[in-house]
């Protein structure tokens, strides 16, 4: 347990092209009590639509995403952008539901350090075990977590590094980045004491017409790099 020491502050990454999923997405933190102020990585929105509600919408900063999309590059530009802090990777088309639960989530982080990467739970995530169950504690995944709303402590991506932009097609980076994690000797962790919802909003990435390949693309660099073996590899469209 970390003791008494202080907790690192975090910041809320969340790459977007879907100005409507950005708008939901940081309200619902906001009405959560959320004080955190996340960074939007921009990979197309009409940024001029919100300069004017910007300070409502709670948005510290946003930071210029790079063309062709790349889900890893795009997380990293945010991760790198939040200097220091402890960073929540957040898809905008989750919407967070439990009051204070991304603050729950870095006390989870605080408190048992040994886990590398918590996860919160949802409703719609390729991911079985990452549907919420009774109670509020703190599981462990013996795999991964899929990074639909995933808390990364700052000491994690010193240890294990950013997300692998080799990665440049469609999932898998959350297979890759959790392998990665229990190489280090980390746990990976699934929080039910904090719930987004993954089913409300429209999909912005999922739903692209050439998702499945997209998907293969990545899969095959998943398994090359240590994936092939396995056990749940998952050969379906996914649902980060």
């Amino acid at each position: 347990m970390a003791g008494g020491s202080r907790m690192n502050p975090y910041t809320v990454i969340i790459p977007s092209r879907n100005a409507t999923n950005l708008v939901a997405c940081t309200s619902a933190i906001r009405a959560a009590g959320e004080t955190c102020r996340p960074i939007a990585v921009d990979d197309g929105l009409q940024w001029e639509c919100f300069e004017v509600q910007r300070s409502e919408y709670c948005f510290a900063d946003r930071v210029q995403g790079i063309k062709p999309f790349c889900f890893a590059r795009n997380c990293n530009l945010g991760i790198k952008a939040a200097g220091t802090d402890d960073v929540i990777l957040l898809n905008d088309d989750a919407l967070l539901k439990t009051s204070g639960g991304f603050s729950a989530l870095q006390k989870q982080a605080h408190e048992h350090p040994e886990y590398g990467v918590i996860g919160a739970v949802c409703n719609n995530v390729g991911n079985r075990d990452q549907f919420q169950r009774p109670g509020n504690g703190l599981r462990e995944d013996p795999r991964m977590v899929c990074f639909i709303a995933v808390y990364i402590p700052r000491i994690t991506i010193d240890r294990v590094g950013l997300l692998d932009e080799e990665l440049s097609g469609y999932g898998y980076d959350d297979d890759l980045y959790g392998a990665r994690v229990r190489a280090v000797g980390l746990k990976i962790g699934i929080y039910d004491g904090c719930f987004v919802d993954h089913l409300e909003l429209k999909p912005t990435y999922r739903s692209l017409p050439n998702v499945n390949a997209l998907m293969a693309h990545n899969r095959a660099i998943y398994v090359r790099k240590g994936g092939a073996g396995d056990p749940r590899l998952r050969l379906t469209t996914k649902t980060t």
